[in-house]
């Protein structure tokens, strides 16, 4: 399974940078008229970046993810999707720096203005679909103001000259002013959400327009604007979309109401199954079905006897590219991944085939089951070899591999461990056996002694005095 947001980690780092003046109309705008389309999350993230740049400053400093997952209070998936919606109705610009500080700059963006937005079709009918057309007139009336008929009145407005002087002087010293390498802050409208047309065939449409005498001159840019964004949200064809034009076309003029043709299609669509045709909020449903495969690949692992960590593992070999796998588990061990190993990661994904969560259960295996400090290539291509040769392609096929391997290798020790100890005591081992003496024998009778005769008696005790004499002199 692949996710749009596997390569964004909370260790990653971010600098928010605030390029435009955002006034406190534009957050007005974006709390009434954007936050119903772009919904609560995404609000909360907009609001959180520009409160992360101080007053008086362009940037903020470097912090990572995890704090603006704790700020928002969501997780990554939900972060990914509220940033998606920010940047795909123009409240965000986000830039990376993929190298090895990996860094993401977040630039808030200003939003249309309330007359830019309302007489923009997308976001007008996006938002009537949001909050119906009840509150969208009062929307309307909340960001509008009576005309002022000035026919009465006269303009007694000032021009710049009539109250200033410019001479040439100041011209001149102005030039001398460095302006390199600057850009200023301003206040900006926002832009607009773009749709490509590339699903409406227009010349088809003219076809079919040319049989009922419609001007060609008719179909102008705007017109196609709001064909486009019709075409899209309520999944109307050339044809279909060819009788509302006619409809909606003035005979005198030839030309196409805009507004007579939005209200004529929403009418005619109210009771039309169009939700499937509708913009769909993509990472949503990323998302959602990842939720289910998630559940459903949980269910099959548990019914298919894997443990819960093995389950975990099995998800994050999944979820993670090599590169990311590799490096999370060198720092959980205080290492770094070396060039070695990223150009080995890449001959094993292109040469061997691996899937990428199965070499993911290959690194898993080489540096934690086998505490190797890093990959070695010679066992790192063994294992890949023997494992694409058995048609290893998921990561509970791996586990089961490495299971196998290991209860084979645990077999092999043991058996050793038995021809070692059978060649030991099958041997006739040659025992050196001491002869006790007789004294020491439990077979020997009483011990009785025997007097020496008188005359061995007699030289034995003078022998003895003479010898008692000679160490008494010798101590004088």
């Amino acid at each position: 399974m692949s996710y749009p947001w596997k390569d964004l980690s909370p260790k990653d780092p971010l600098i928010i940078r605030q390029t435009n003046f955002i006034t406190n109309i534009d957050k007005k705008i974006i709390t009434f008229l954007y936050q119903p389309i772009i919904g609560p999350q995404a609000y909360s993230l907009y609001m959180t970046l520009l409160s992360e740049v101080e007053e008086g400053s362009y940037r903020s400093e470097q912090r990572l993810h995890s704090d603006l997952l704790t700020l928002v209070s969501v997780g990554i998936p939900e972060l990914y999707q509220a940033r998606a919606r920010l940047e795909g109705i123009g409240l965000l610009n986000t830039y990376l720096k993929d190298e090895s500080d990996k860094t993401y700059i977040y630039e808030p963006c200003p939003p249309l203005s309330s007359k830019q937005f309302f007489e923009d079709d997308l976001m007008r009918v996006l938002l009537l679909e949001h909050i119906g057309e009840n509150k969208l007139h009062s929307l309307q009336k909340k960001f509008s103001f009576p005309i002022l008929d000035k026919a009465a009145y006269k303009n007694i407005t000032k021009s710049f000259l009539d109250v200033y002087n410019v001479s040439a002087a100041s011209y001149q010293k102005n030039g001398l002013i460095d302006q390199k390498g600057l850009a200023y802050m301003d206040v900006n409208n926002g832009k607009k959400p773009h749709l490509d047309n590339q699903t409406f065939d227009f010349n088809l449409l003219q076809q079919l327009l040319q049989k009922e005498f419609f001007s060609k001159n008719a179909l102008t840019k705007e017109v196609q604007e709001s064909i486009n964004v019709f075409h899209h949200l309520f999944g109307i064809d050339e044809m279909e979309m060819s009788q509302y034009l006619l409809r909606a076309t003035d005979l005198e003029t030839g030309e196409v109401n805009t507004k007579e043709l939005e209200q004529i299609i929403l009418q005619l669509s109210v009771n039309k199954p169009y939700s499937n045709q509708r913009i769909q909020d993509k990472v949503m449903s990323t998302i959602e079905q990842t939720e289910t495969k998630t559940e459903n690949r949980i269910k099959e692992l548990t019914k298919a006897g894997f443990s819960t960590s093995e389950i975990k593992l099995i998800s994050q070999s999944e979820r993670m590219t090599p590169i990311a796998f590799i490096s999370n588990i060198k720092k959980q061990k205080n290492g770094t991944v070396t060039a070695a190993e990223k150009n080995l990661l890449t001959v094993l994904l292109a040469e061997h085939k691996l899937e990428p969560a199965v070499l993911n259960m290959l690194v898993y295996y080489s540096l934690v089951i086998q505490k190797h400090p890093t990959l070695i290539k010679a066992i790192a291509e063994t294992i890949a070899n023997d494992w694409t040769q058995s048609n290893v392609t998921k990561p509970e096929q791996a586990i089961e591999k490495t299971k196998q391997f290991v209860g084979q290798k645990k077999a092999a020790a043991e058996k050793r461990e038995e021809n070692r100890s059978a060649r030991y005591y099958g041997k006739n081992v040659v025992r050196k056996v001491e002869k006790l003496p007789d004294w020491a024998k439990d077979n020997q009778g009483p011990i009785t002694e025997e007097m020496l005769p008188e005359d061995v008696q007699k030289r034995f005790n003078e022998r003895l005095k003479k010898f008692r004499n000679s160490g008494k002199a010798g101590d004088s």
